[in-house]
């Protein structure tokens, strides 16, 4: 087997995460047919060993010039990130590799064999390209890890039976929407766990939180693999989590949902999800906001939305997204 998919992502506290968390789904999805190689300026060390353990290479760059080095022109190449213009496409086409490019904005001209944004909504005339650029776009393209594919929905729940909650913001949690969430939560005899990613790091003002949510059972977890956090959200109620990855992730289970956006990236998923019906609107995760999702929960037909959740995302995806690497090799 000497197919390679070179992906090229970062991560970090100011970037987060998701780039390479998606990127890890995706690889795989492709791992049975493709030899997998990751490329990153930046990365933490926890992404780097569950990248190594599932066999696959990661070699950190100083430069973006040092990843065009190992171009040889029968690679297909992944980007995934925001610095990844027009003009560094067109560099990558120049090899004579295939590329392929994980995209939220559709804001420039893209010069890739494939673009894929996953986001509800977003149609091919949202975008430019070149005439041979296809698009794969929405929820059919879900970037889910394997864990998340095979979900089996929740049977739905009545507002009355919410008790146990779920909270996550993702990697880094840059706005410390965890603590903050915490501390706007409305007084009631709830369970919640709270899940931290690995660059999480305002500690300190979520102890503070915590010591003075006497009323609230927490539960703080961090750097959860894909199967810990399946079986968290498949014991939880309610989820509250940004229109990001872990969106897909709450949705392919089945459970009730809040969601809203903090960052320009989220936007197209929260339009896209909130049109569909499938989630409950936390706006931009103000107080007032948060406020005013859990005061709806009383006069919402919760089973009526986790059934529209299970016409959004099948298990199919990992074929599609093989049978399509493929035709471009």
């Amino acid at each position: 087997m000497n197919r390679r998919v070179y992906i090229r992502a970062d991560g970090g506290f100011d970037i987060g995460l998701g780039h390479v968390v998606r990127c890890i789904s995706l690889a795989h999805m492709l791992n049975n047919d493709f030899v997998i190689n990751f490329f990153a300026l930046e990365i933490p060390d926890s992404l780097k060993s569950e990248i190594t353990h599932n066999g696959w290479d990661v070699t950190e760059i100083a430069q973006e010039s040092d990843f065009l080095k190992f171009l040889k022109g029968k690679e297909i190449v992944v980007l995934d990130g925001y610095q990844f213009d027009s003009d560094y496409q067109k560099q990558i086409k120049s090899t004579g590799c295939k590329l392929i490019c994980i995209d939220d904005f559709h804001d420039q001209h893209f010069y890739a064999d494939i673009v894929i944004n996953h986001a509800p909504g977003v149609t091919k005339e949202d975008y430019k390209g070149e005439s041979y650029t296809r698009y794969l776009l929405g929820p059919d393209y879900a970037l889910l890890r394997p864990e998340f594919l095979d979900s089996k929905p929740k049977e739905k729940r009545n507002s009355y039976e919410i008790k146990k909650l779920f909270t996550c913001f993702g990697g880094s949690d840059s706005k410390n929407l965890t603590a903050k969430v915490l501390s706007w939560l409305p007084s009631n005899v709830y369970t919640i766990t709270v899940v931290l990613g690995n660059a999480y790091n305002h500690y300190d003002s979520l102890s503070k939180v915590i010591k003075e949510r006497q009323d609230l059972e927490i539960f703080v977890k961090n750097s959860l693999s894909a199967k810990e956090m399946r079986n968290e959200l498949e014991q939880a109620d309610l989820a509250i989590v940004p229109a990001s990855g872990i969106l897909f992730e709450v949705l392919s289970i089945g459970l009730t949902v809040m969601s809203g956006y903090y960052t320009d990236n989220q936007m197209a998923i929260y339009k896209g999800f909130l049109e569909e019906g499938v989630i409950i609107d936390a706006k931009s995760f103000s107080e007032k906001s948060l406020n005013e999702a859990f005061s709806k929960l009383g006069s919402l037909d919760l089973g009526a939305i986790v059934n529209k959740q299970k016409k959004l995302i099948d298990s199919d995806v990992k074929n599609r997204m093989n049978n399509i690497f493929s035709e471009l090799c």
